[in-house]
């Protein structure tokens, strides 16, 4: 069975092989919706060559049901979709992962296959056999002696770490979203601290505005954390080369009818309106060296806690990040 994951980073995949050297483990494609492949670069090249120019033609019959699935699913979400699909080279290692964006008509892919997930099995393996080779040791001295409290604090810090290193894994893959119930004053006032010390080492000035609320909201602190990084650092850039005025941000949460909005404003530059209409679509970006990911990433995590993401700005004062977060029931 297929598992699809809405996934949080991507390379950016482009029509064209700008960076062929640099990503030559790489696999891309183009895509037509019925799986036909109008374009795919160097290693693309390789599979059409030994199997064929449609997609399912990398795949067993039973193989071809999964990549179907995910197919149709890229077709459906606006987001990056994920998955790791078994193809008929998988006897090299597990498969090629794939992630998936639908554009004009089009799905591009990007493939990885998972030889380097089993050297980070590996080295994760390698990590956990440390710790439990000191405990194991400890264990079998203190049989030995008799002593068994001489030791214990040091087995307990080895297992300590085990976890600490079991954290650091899981982190890697960690999907699920942990809902508690919060009032969105004290998530603001939470946030308030981080954000002005990033702001006064970046020599910033920095104002807020934190309307009480009685309401409570659903949500996962560390994604919602994660989204007001990404605003703050767009805003950050966006007053890094403003001279001759002062650089501000202002962080105002205000009740609303149906549910509590958060925003971040800066005075910089602002955006064209022609921009703007593109800001926030995966790939887009207005940064030289930006992926476009940052702020599809934001209206993910808000649509995911039943919210709403909103980006506005005038060209010449600034803009405003902001998204609202319902009151719970």
């Amino acid at each position: 069975m297929i598992t699809i994951i809405y996934h949080e980073s991507f390379l950016t995949v482009s029509e064209k092989d700008l960076f062929e050297n640099q990503l030559s483990l790489e696999i891309r494609f183009c895509l037509a919706p019925d799986g036909r492949i109008i374009d795919c670069n160097q290693n693309g090249d390789i599979m059409v060559r030994q199997f064929g120019h449609s997609f399912y033609d990398f795949f067993t019959k039973d193989a071809v049901i999964e990549a179907k699935a995910f197919l149709n699913a890229i077709q459906k979400e606006p987001d990056i979709v994920s998955a790791l699909l078994h193809d008929r080279m998988n006897d090299r290692d597990m498969g090629i992962y794939y992630n998936g964006f639908f554009k004009n008509g089009k799905i591009y892919l990007a493939g990885y296959r998972t030889d380097p997930l089993k050297r980070a099995a590996a080295e994760f393996a390698h990590e956990l056999r440390n710790p439990l080779t000191v405990i194991k040791g400890f264990v079998q001295l203190s049989t030995y002696t008799q002593e068994f409290d001489k030791y214990n604090r040091t087995i307990l810090s080895e297992i300590d770490r085990m976890y600490g290193i079991l954290d650091n894994f899981l982190k890697l893959t960690r999907k699920k979203i942990n809902m508690k119930k919060m009032l969105p004053d004290k998530l603001c006032m939470a946030l308030i601290a981080f954000i002005s010390s990033e702001c006064l080492v970046k020599k910033v000035t920095f104002d807020y505005d934190i309307a009480f609320s009685v309401n409570v909201c659903n949500v996962d602190l560390s994604m919602i954390k994660q989204v007001i990084l990404n605003m703050l650092r767009n805003a950050l850039e966006a007053v890094e080369g403003k001279e001759g005025t002062e650089k501000k941000i202002f962080f105002r949460g205000s009740v609303e009818d149906s549910g509590y909005r958060i925003s971040l404003t800066d005075n910089g530059p602002g955006i064209e309106n022609h921009l703007l209409k593109q800001v926030g679509r995966p790939f887009f970006s207005t940064k030289e060296n930006g992926t476009g990911v940052g702020l599809s990433l934001c209206k993910k995590i808000i649509t995911e806690h039943h919210g709403s993401f909103c980006l506005s700005s005038m060209p010449g004062k600034g803009t405003t990040a902001s998204f609202s977060l319902p009151f719970a029931d």
